[in-house]
């Protein structure tokens, strides 16, 4: 049980009376206006398939129309939206959600939470274990700042699991253990340690009824569960209209010279007029396989490109380069898109409409503990081009291995350390479980050895590259970076064309690729560059220690004159190991009991 404290009383019966007294759609009408603090919607789905009729465009029906409104009428301002699903449903969902803005309401996406709790058996890919559970904040119309919105996260917390083979924690704290909470790791949007179950029907499952009323309980709140009865998707065109795609990039005439499509090869400049040119010399396509890992419109300081428009704006820029990818790509080609999950609700529903939904991968790459919940997985949108058969090369527990396909990764209860992996494996611990639609066994980058601002660990890209193409084929990558899918192509003895606009970037690529291929066994190109910081004075943890055992004393947090008269010189060395003094004393808070 991942609760810190017993389960209140009023918790249990309120998640009781959320599973037995759900409304039915029919019976919305009933409830009157802003009157829920928090409303949950169990979408209808078929539970004996996890994927969509290949090959056909969806759109919300009718009645799935009504029902948002209808739920979102009756949530306050400030109430929270969860709406539970398949991913493939929630994607419409959430897009019609996040284009909810008039004179009466606007919804604002919050989370995309992955639940890995799904136990279907495999069937001609990964195995489905992914069910969703999108987050929405209820806000007034024209307003600047989201409202507030209260999440008990102290309160729910998922207790520090150890490695069977090392007896080390799982998650690797990289040195900063005083960041550690006795009681656990905050909840993130990744949950994990919930039960597999057999899906056998479309209401949201009780345990998870139960957490999110952990979540967001508090005095007089009142809560409302929405069973959904009729189907959620139809066979159809779009219900709204996405941005168009950009085209005065089109009439670009610098991509003209081009006569054919040399590969292995890194071409500088604009991706969308490059997959222009592409389809006018391919019309019948060109790649076997399509991976995007776009700027994420968050700011990031890259070069040549501005990484801050506005959301309309992005969205059409997206659409831009996807229509591009989609057409230049073979019959029975692969196409992944990386991107957080609130842009690739866009991303999902475009494509959808265009080539033959697999799978939304979690990538569940664990980062820093920031927001309500940790944000922790990129969604990774896996597409295949209808008219051909789809490349799958993937080994099933109980098969013989081989070098030329995926094989199932080890087992969750094992650590991801170097040493204890090798150590394990020689003394034959070494438990596998099924690939899923929820990848927990690679890390992301910690540390940047290039001038970019995001950059993919190779073993991502050498993953999907082995589970989707083939020897020779061609992979195509319209956001090339420094390079890493270039490498991850010559490893895997893959064709690659790389798409650059930065120069700067182009230029790192080319020089990592030269280097690797003089020395394919180096780990790392001689030309990347390690991020130097001046070594502190005094030990970081030793001064978090010295502050948690005064907070423990105190019985709150300390004040300057508290830790002056605890020690004189404990406030000049905070100075000198951190970038503030508050930067040092919140950590005091994972010893004080959380606020009531």
């Amino acid at each position: 049980m991942p609760i810190t404290a017993a389960t209140p009383a009023h918790i249990t019966e309120s998640v009781h009376q959320a599973a037995n007294g759900a409304l039915e759609e029919a019976a919305l009408g009933t409830v009157p206006d802003q009157s829920k603090d928090v409303v949950v919607v169990s979408t209808h789905f078929d539970v004996s398939k996890r994927l969509p009729d290949v090959g056909q465009p969806h759109r919300l029906t009718p009645d799935t129309e009504s029902l948002l409104r209808e739920s979102v009428r009756m949530l306050r301002i400030g109430g929270l939206l969860f709406v539970y699903g398949i991913p493939h449903d929630l994607a419409f969902i959430g897009e019609r959600l996040s284009l909810m803005d008039d004179e009466t309401r606007k919804m604002i996406f919050k989370y995309w939470i992955v639940l890995d709790i799904d136990d279907a058996p495999r069937a001609d890919f990964l195995k489905p274990s992914h069910q969703g559970l999108l987050m929405f904040l209820k806000s007034k119309p024209g307003r600047k700042t989201a409202p507030p919105f209260h999440l008990n996260k102290s309160h729910v917390r998922i207790p520090h699991q150890k490695c069977s083979a090392c007896g080390q924690f799982l998650k690797d704290w990289g040195g900063k253990s005083e960041l550690m909470h006795d009681k656990g790791t905050v909840l993130s949007d990744v949950w994990r340690d919930l039960p597999r179950r057999p899906i056998r029907d479309c209401a949201v499952p009780p345990d998870v009824i139960k957490r999110i009323h952990e979540l967001t309980w508090c005095e007089n709140i009142k809560y409302q569960h929405v069973l959904q009865r009729s189907r959620c998707l139809e066979i159809g065109g779009t219900n709204e209209a996405q941005p168009p795609t950009t085209d005065h990039q089109s009439r670009c005439t610098q991509w003209n010279y081009l006569g054919c499509l040399e590969t292995d090869k890194i071409y500088a400049g604009d991706c969308v007029t490059f997959l222009n040119r592409a389809k006018t010399l391919h019309p019948d396509g060109f790649f076997d396989l399509a991976f995007a890992d776009p700027p994420y419109n968050l700011q990031k300081p890259y070069a040549d490109f501005s990484d801050a428009l506005a959301p309309a704006d992005y969205i059409k820029l997206c659409n831009s380069w996807l229509e591009g990818m989609v057409e230049t790509l073979k019959p029975g080609g692969s196409l992944f898109v990386l991107n957080l999950p609130k842009w690739a609700i866009h991303h999902a529903t475009f494509l959808s409409r265009r080539l033959e939904f697999r799978h939304w991968i979690a990538w569940d790459a664990s980062g820093e503990p920031r927001g309500k919940l940790s944000p922790s997985h990129y969604a990774l949108l896996y597409f295949t081009k209808p008219g051909g058969a789809p490349t799958f090369n993937y080994t099933p527990l109980g098969s013989a291995s081989s070098m030329e396909r995926v094989s199932p990764p080890d087992a969750p209860k094992y650590c991801l350390r170097p040493k204890c992996v090798k150590q394990r494996k020689e003394f034959g611990q070494d438990d596998k479980v099924e690939l899923s639609d929820v990848w927990f066994d690679i890390q992301r980058l910690k540390h940047a050895f290039d001038d970019h601002p995001c950059q993919l660990p190779e073993a991502l890209m050498e993953r999907l590259l082995l589970l989707a193409s083939r020897s020779g084929d061609k992979v195509f990558d319209p956001f090339g970076g420094t390079g890493t899918t270039a490498i991850a192509s010559i490893k895997q003895n893959r064709r690659y064309v790389l798409v650059e606009q930065s120069e700067k970037y182009r230029a790192d690529a080319e020089a990592k690729v030269a280097a690797f291929r003089e020395n394919p066994h180096q780990q790392r190109a001689p030309h990347r560059r390690g991020t130097r910081r001046p070594r502190r004075r005094w030990s970081q943890k030793a001064i978090v220690r010295e502050l948690k055992q005064l907070a423990r004393k105190l019985g709150r947090m300390p004040a300057e004159p508290d830790i002056n008269a605890h020690d004189s010189t404990l406030l000049q060395k905070i100075d000198g190991s951190f970038r503030s003094r508050n930067e040092a004393l919140k950590r005091c808070r994972l010893v004080l009991p959380a606020p009531s």
